[in-house]
């Protein structure tokens, strides 16, 4: 009766890559559950086979038990729920057929189980599913070497840098998403060298490739993007052609000496602002209620882009994300607070956005401290501080047509109609409304 599911990584399939741990996990195992995607080339299990004759000790029993596995090789199918569906129900066939004595199930990852998302997945569904039915099934993962790890070995770079951030990513997804600012980008998993789409736009990053890695029929290649992914594309064909299948790993980045994409800086440490009849201060995680009330006002719901009220964990997370906004240089968001009495009166934050230099202004005042002139205090404090401490030289905001009161606020701050802007934006019900547009610079403060 099954007692233990064990997802064992090993390596890119050379024993000696194999983990002294996953070795110790392999000698446990009474039956492999191995996936078959029905025209498995014999060099894999091959190669599968030999992991386990040179590691598991001679005299330990254990069987072999081949499950249909529709993935194939891309990983178009791997979030696919009837292809979970299917590949539970056939291993929950072999399990349910275990012999006596036969308590523990072990499945083969390929490298590292971290980077097999799908088989995860489908071992935490048959878990739920021996639990449902009163049966509890103990269940690990064992790390082993990933193909990323390897492939920085065999081109002997590190795989990770100081200051430069590691992004992996799917083929299915790299054209879409790649931004020199995502730093070094690997893609472990990719069925069409989708790398090929990006030779145009940045033909200078450097490519570092492998397929077979860990095996002798191991393939590397390394040069600047534009120059030699054409050659990798041909290799990548022969070796498909000769095999049946391939299996490669690469690593984009930024050559030495290149630019570094200018990302902004985080805004200057600030305790208060204050004019003695209001204060603000930089929203903290504690502000939540704050944040909640001024957005939940119907007042504001009336201008509010969608119309939703926020719930108790949306407004948490909103105030606890501000501080990570701030040391990250994309918003300043204040509390405005009521100097005689101490209680939270509203918010106003200065987001980066445009060209560079320039800030959008947002903010709301709650309703018991409206008509105190609140808002064209909070404006003038953070321009004040937009200008003198964040380096900003321009800032702007903007109202629906009709928020009267919005308007007459940043015409006291100092800021200058500039136009309409038409349809600019969305309301809730699915219309748009056209936008009225201020800005403010340095110049133009009032005294």
């Amino acid at each position: 009766m099954i007692e233990r599911i064990r997802v064992i990584g090993i390596g890119p399939g050379d024993p000696g890559q194999v983990t002294g741990d996953a070795v110790r996990a392999l000698a446990t195992v009474d039956v492999f559950v191995v996936p078959d995607p029905g025209d498995e080339p014999s060099d894999l299990a091959v190669a599968r086979q030999a992991v386990c004759d040179a590691l598991i000790p001679a005299d330990r029993a254990y069987r072999v038990v081949e499950v249909r596995d529709p993935r194939g090789e891309t990983d178009a199918g791997r979030n696919d729920p009837a292809y979970d569906r299917g590949i539970v129900d056939s291993y929950a066939h072999v399990i349910d057929g275990l012999a006596a004595g036969e308590t523990t199930v072990g499945l083969l990852a390929w490298g590292d189980p971290a980077c097999d998302e799908a088989t995860i997945r489908v071992v935490d569904a048959l878990v739920e599913r021996y639990a449902e039915s009163g049966v509890a099934v103990d269940h690990d993962v064992i790390a082993g070497i990933s193909a990323p790890q390897l492939l920085a070995a065999r081109h002997r770079i590190p795989l990770g840098r100081a200051d430069v951030p590691l992004h992996i990513t799917t083929g299915r997804r790299l054209a879409d998403e790649y931004d020199p600012s995502l730093g070094d980008v690997v893609v472990p998993f990719d069925g069409r060298l989708a790398c090929t789409a990006l030779a145009g736009a940045f033909p200078d990053l450097e490519l570092y490739w492998g397929a077979y890695l860990g095996t002798p029929d191991e393939l590397l290649v390394h040069g600047r993007l534009g120059d030699v992914v054409d050659e990798v594309g041909r290799m990548r064909a022969a070796a498909r052609e000769r095999h049946g299948w391939v299996t490669d790993c690469y690593l984009l980045r930024q050559p030495e000496g290149a630019p570094r994409v200018p990302t902004p800086q985080a805004f200057p440490e600030t305790n208060t602002l204050t004019d003695g009849v209001l204060t603000l201060r930089p929203v903290t995680a504690g502000d939540w209620r704050v944040v909640r009330d001024e957005h939940n006002d119907a007042e504001s719901l009336r201008w509010d882009f969608e119309g939703r009220r926020l719930t108790d964990d949306d407004a948490r997370r909103q105030a606890a994300r501000a501080v990570l906004e701030w040391r990250r240089g994309r918003a300043a968001r204040f509390v405005m607070v009521d100097v005689d009495s101490g209680e939270g009166a509203g918010v106003i934050g200065v987001l980066r956005m445009g060209p560079p230099g320039t800030g959008l202004v947002g903010y709301g005042v709650l309703p018991a401290f409206r008509g105190r002139g609140f808002t064209t205090r909070a404006l003038r404090l953070v321009s004040s501080w937009a200008f003198e401490e964040a380096g900003l030289a321009r800032l702007e905001l903007g109202h629906k047509v009709g928020n009267v009161a919005s308007g007459k606020a940043a015409a006291r701050a100092g800021f200058r109609m500039e136009g309409q802007l038409s349809a600019r934006l969305p309301n809730s019900d699915g219309t748009r409304s056209d936008e009225v547009y201020y800005s403010l610079v340095p110049g133009e403060r009032p005294g």
